[in-house]
């Protein structure tokens, strides 16, 4: 009964803390339904009475809608309704997932998958090769070069089916552990290509999701794999990190997941809570700062590289991140050792070569006023920051920080918070100047497709615009590069180049951090951030 209470006066205190910061406000906007107080109660309620009937269930909170990437209704590592072809594990090693084994001729052109064997959908209907090439299909149109350029495919058998390219894909296993090739039985896809339904193979079954808000996922009995002990899972979208880390300490949720789950500023709030366990692992998601190459003033490279050398990752790291985070050297991440160029690319925290740069760039003081001109105007830029990230990392602080190392060399940094949909126009159709986001990435090889070509999605997307027909060069020969060690070479060269291109700049490595209150057991954190569903349990 005590924990109904406190979580009523958890959600008494917040209410009273929004009213108090939003004096002077319309009264209409500190309006509350009061059905919303009741349906958190509701849950709190409907968890105790699951725990003394010994029902196995759990509710984790996370910073985003578990339905809304992909567009599959059901973020495959998250939810786990949805499988690939490929798995990685913990070390993100390859692991077999639908496929239980693969091989590849040597000229790398067709690929082979033997898949599990007795497998089946949600709605019952047979996981097989036909399937298999269904998917690879829908895929391929939706996401064109995603696995290659690929020939034909040949169903082999039931279990076996063969890829044929038209030439080498170096990354195609990177490729199929991607969540955006999850499996999704054929019927749940319309004529266009869209899935309707989430029905896949998983462990669990989604059973509700109302947008923006819960997810419910149910225990899939006919599961191929480990029988998942877990009967039910809510998954509830709580975009204010504030507000997640108080359901969790107030035994409203269970866990909070996902990369981006607790802020490092909350980490010494909850770390002391008994009833608490914080869980900290090295991530694969590396953070960059992106520059519009295409306008002025940062399509000058020595402007960009002045920036660079303004920057104090060090700093940001300490201060805005509590020393959760690692310091980038190059594009790469750690997450991607083995690729990572072996030298420091990146010179920061540099203030006299910045000022030297910008000087050559015709920007100085002229007026002495603290600011740098340039035929008459301020080297202003815009900062833009989107509302859907700013509630998951500490980016406004990271804004700001980089916003005073700029103004030390003159520079004016204008930070704007936009909504999510208006962020991702904005950029696109390059009207800011500089963004920062996260972004997992699928292989080496395409990251930096994805980043640094002057076709790649990210460069399009985040509107930085950069176009060099040397790095496009050398990207397209290593994804067809089958000999590893010469493919790291050309990615080595393009490592090199981007460092003194400047259109990105790696701030840092994540250091993922989740929590599960003390009842919880077998939640593994993964760097990819893959929920172990079906290995978790709760004590009574």
């Amino acid at each position: 009964m005590h924990r109904k209470f406190a979580a009523a006066a958890i959600i008494a205190l917040f209410l009273a803390m929004l009213m108090a910061g939003c004096a002077g406000v319309q009264e209409e906007a500190l309006e509350l339904p009061p059905e919303a107080v009741e349906e958190d109660l509701s849950a709190v309620q409907e968890k105790e009475d699951a725990q003394e009937e010994g029902i196995q269930e759990v509710i984790a909170g996370l910073g985003r809608d578990p339905g809304v990437q992909y567009g599959y209704g059901a973020h495959p590592p998250l939810t786990r309704v949805l499988e690939t072809l490929v798995s990685r594990d913990t070390e993100l090693n390859y692991k077999p997932g639908l496929a239980e084994s693969w091989e590849v001729t040597d000229d790398g052109l067709t690929w082979t998958l033997m898949l599990q064997e007795g497998v089946t959908f949600h709605n019952g209907a047979e996981f097989d090769a036909e399937a298999v090439e269904h998917n690879l299909i829908r895929v391929s149109e939706s996401s064109p070069g995603l696995f290659g350029e690929i020939d034909s495919i040949q169903v082999l058998g039931p279990c076996t089916i063969a890829i044929n390219h038209s030439k080498p894909f170096a990354p195609f296993l990177y490729a199929l552990a991607w969540p955006g090739a999850a499996m999704i039985a054929p019927e749940a896809i319309d004529d266009e290509g869209n899935v309707t339904e989430p029905i896949g193979t998983g462990p669990y079954v989604r059973t509700e999701w109302v947008t923006g808000e819960t997810m419910v996922l149910e225990k899939n009995e006919n599961y191929w794999g480990t029988t998942p002990v877990l009967q039910k899972i809510v998954l509830k979208n709580i975009p204010d990190a504030t507000t997640r880390m108080l359901a969790l300490e107030a035994e409203e949720i269970d866990l909070i997941i996902d990369t981006g789950g607790i802020l490092p500023e909350h980490v010494a709030m909850i770390e002391n809570k008994p009833h608490i366990n914080l869980l900290t692992i090295d991530g694969a998601v590396p953070h960059y700062m992106t520059l519009n190459t295409t306008k002025e003033p940062l399509n000058d490279v020595r402007v960009r590289q002045a920036i660079m050398y303004a920057i104090d990752p060090e700093s940001i790291i300490d201060y805005a991140l509590e020393g959760y985070g690692k310091v980038m050297t190059s594009v790469t991440p750690h997450s991607e050792a083995d690729w990572l160029h072996p030298d420091n690319l990146y010179t920061f925290n540099n203030q006299e070569e910045a000022l030297q740069l910008l000087q050559q760039a015709g920007w100085s003081d002229t007026n002495e006023d603290g600011y740098l001109d340039k035929d008459g105007q301020r080297f202003t830029i815009t900062f833009l920051l989107s509302t859907a990230l700013v509630g998951r990392w500490p980016y406004m602080t990271i804004a700001e920080i980089i916003q005073q190392q700029l103004s030390q060399l003159g520079i004016i940094v204008e930070i704007k918070i936009v909504e999510g949909g208006l962020w991702s126009t904005s950029l696109r159709e390059g009207e800011a100047d500089l963004s920062i986001r996260p972004w997992a990435g699928i292989s080496p090889q395409t990251r930096l497709q994805a980043w640094l070509h002057s076709e790649g999605e990210q460069n399009l997307a985040m509107g930085i615009g950069l176009n060099n027909q040397e790095i496009d060069r050398l990207i397209d020969q290593a994804l067809a590069t089958t000999d590893e060690s010469a493919a790291k070479e050309l990615l080595y060269e393009v490592q090199e180049i981007a460092a003194q291109e400047v259109s990105i700049i790696p701030i840092y490595d994540e250091v993922l951090i989740n929590a599960v209150n003390h009842k919880v057991e077998g939640y593994q954190l993964h760097p990819w951030f893959h929920v172990n569903w079906e290995d978790i349990s709760v004590s009574h």
